[in-house]
């Protein structure tokens, strides 16, 4: 079934399969009313708006990295890991990459995410670092941990995609050890590759850096839920707020914030 023309709601409603771009730019199609070339028509214009224009969104990136780098560094001190023995992985989509220039244009043009214009985004190499995050994974790289981003972008899409990326981020400047790709667009859970990462075994799984060693993970930081460990969106909203279950995050795991698009648009609106 085409992805194309469907939201994530209905997706869920259907009964399908999260799709692997989950974590990349907005699948929900704009609102019968959007009138091209008017953005405050859009659906979205408020919560693009947001991302790309207010102060609160560049404090709060730089707060989670921050907070992020402190945690980090305290645990490699008080566990006394080894360099090269230990490692941190992010997200790549508006965790160290800003796309919201394809959410600005889509807002102005009434349109709507589909993987070939994503993927032609990605390919023009024109996304931002976002705030902070140049700084974190170059401190990773000095402390002596391995920097590994690990995305949703489908690896086998094109010819293209992958280098694409890797060129993207590092004309931002990001440091980075390795990026690990989805093998294809059903390959929407990124569990096992963290496992692969953590066990040094890269043979199922496409990397642009087969040889990293072993690593134990310390830390991972995404805008969507479900880019840590064994977590779904809808095991998660139905957690207690104040309960245990959340108790990782501000301390291993730290999410950024991301109202335009993620998993959470299949949930109850309540």
């Amino acid at each position: 079934m085409k992805l194309k023309h469907l939201s994530l709601s209905l997706i869920a409603a259907c009964g399908l399969a999260t799709p692997a771009f989950a974590d990349v730019p907005n699948t929900t199609p704009d609102n019968a009313t959007c009138v091209p070339g008017n953005p405050t028509s859009s659906d979205n214009y408020k919560a693009v708006k947001w991302y790309r224009d207010s102060a609160e969104r560049v404090a709060q990136y730089n707060q989670t990295f921050s907070i992020g780098q402190e945690k980090i560094a305290k645990k490699v001190k008080k566990d006394k890991l080894k360099k090269g023995q230990w490692g941190v992985i992010f997200d790549i989509d508006d965790t160290v990459l800003d796309n919201s220039q394809y959410e600005k244009d889509h807002v102005y043009s009434c349109e709507h995410f589909t993987p070939t214009t994503f993927y032609a985004f990605t390919e023009s190499e024109i996304s931002t670092a976002t705030p902070g995050s140049v700084k974190l994974t170059c401190s990773i790289q000095k402390m002596g941990g391995k920097v590994v981003f690990v995305t949703n972008r489908d690896g086998t899409f094109d010819s293209k995609v992958q280098q694409a990326t890797v060129d993207n981020l590092k004309a931002v400047g990001l440091c980075f050890d390795s990026v690990v790709f989805s093998n294809g667009e059903k390959d929407s859970n990124k569990t096992p590759r963290f496992m692969s990462i953590a066990a040094g075994n890269y043979e199922s799984i496409i990397a642009t850096n087969k040889q990293l060693k072993p690593m134990k993970v310390i830390a991972y930081f995404g805008d969507n839920i479900q880019d840590f460990p064994n977590i779904k969106q809808s095991q998660a909203i139905k957690e207690s707020p104040d309960s245990s279950f959340y108790d990782k995050f501000g301390q291993e795991y730290f999410s950024l914030p991301n109202p335009r698009y993620g998993s959470w648009e299949a949930n109850q609106f309540n």
